[in-house]
Parts: structure tokens; sequence; C-alpha cells
């Protein structure tokens, strides 16, 4: 049975405006393949020349992104729900610098994260709910949205209390946080 693609506008071009596409595979490398086959150039832009998707594409499978799961090896059928966001970079170079705040001899902190949003939460300003609750500052570093789902690479600077409280907010607000990286204490 064929599965559906949700395609973003930045790729529609070469799909002749579709917004899906339908294609049979049984898993992600098989889908691309067979996207790219329907409509040629549409690899060369989701994957680089190794065959791995690119940094800044992301591509989730029933609301995952498939760089937790199996990546390019992760199974779908006909009940899959695939969507492919490419991230939007933003952001300065580097986050303004918050007044410093000291919690147990340990000056501001930075942590990296991707936050996954599901179609109830990409409603709410939930990044400004997070710098007026908690007194961190964010810097997107890379974003992709549709109205069912959002993904989000954010460094984050406070102190590490303030981060903790932060993320288990967003946790039982039903936004997903994982960690991009090790936290970085700064100097």
């Amino acid at each position: 049975m064929p599965i559906n693609v949700r395609i973003p506008e930045a790729l529609r071009k070469l799909t002749n405006g579709s917004d899906q596409v339908s294609v049979e595979a049984s898993n992600v490398r098989e889908m691309i393949a067979a996207i790219d086959a329907k409509h040629p150039g549409l690899k060369e832009r989701i994957c680089d020349e190794q065959g791995n998707v690119r940094r800044f594409v992301n591509i989730f499978v029933n609301e995952e992104d498939i760089r937790f799961m199996q990546n390019l090896d992760t199974p779908i059928d006909a009940k899959s729900d695939v969507s492919i966001l490419p991230a939007i970079a933003g952001g300065a170079a580097k986050p303004p610098k918050p007044e410093k705040k000291t919690v147990v001899g340990i000056g501001p902190m930075v942590r990296r994260v991707y936050l996954t949003f599901d179609e109830a939460t990409t409603q709410r300003p939930m990044i400004y709910e997070l710098i007026k609750k908690f007194d961190i500052v964010p810097n997107i570093r890379s974003a992709s949205a549709t109205e069912k789902l959002a993904i989000m690479a954010i460094e984050f600077t406070g102190t590490g209390e303030s981060l903790d409280e932060a993320f288990s907010w967003l946790r039982k607000q039903g936004v997903r946080v994982d960690p991009i990286e090790m936290n970085v204490v700064e100097p």
C-alpha cells in the first residue's frame, strides 16, 4: 500500500506544487529513492553525497525524528505519518550573555536541546512563556514547523536550576525535550 509523505513548501517546485507524494516503500531509505524516481532532484535536496540525510533536513515518522530511531532504516508502512521538514536556521551567532547568576558556585550554563512540539503545543507561544517564567535566554539555532509538528534546535542560557525547571515545565506541557550535546559551562 502507498505511503503518503508530506513535502515542505521549499521542495514543492519539484513535485509540481503537490504538498504530498504517495510512494511504495518499507523504510525511509526506500521512500527517498521512490520519491526521487517520481520527482527527480528531490533526493539530492534531502540527502548528501554519501546518501545520508542532510544535517538541516528533518524526517519524521509518526512524529519521531528518524535520527532518534533507525535513521534511514526506520521502517514505514501505509499507516505511517511521514513528514520531511527542512530546518530554518536562525538566531545570532552567539546568544547575548545573561546577567551572571551563580548556583552552587557554577556560573551561567548553556544547554542545547531539540524541542518537539505536537499539534496542540505548536499553537502556544511556549518560548515566550519560558522566557517569562524561568529567566532564561533562548537562541533558536534551527526550526522546522507544520501545523501538526514542529522541531526546534535551541541553545538555552541560564542557571542550572532555571534550565532544569524550564525543561521539566516543558515536558509537563507535552513538549519532548532531547539533549543535542553535553552541557557547556560558560567561563
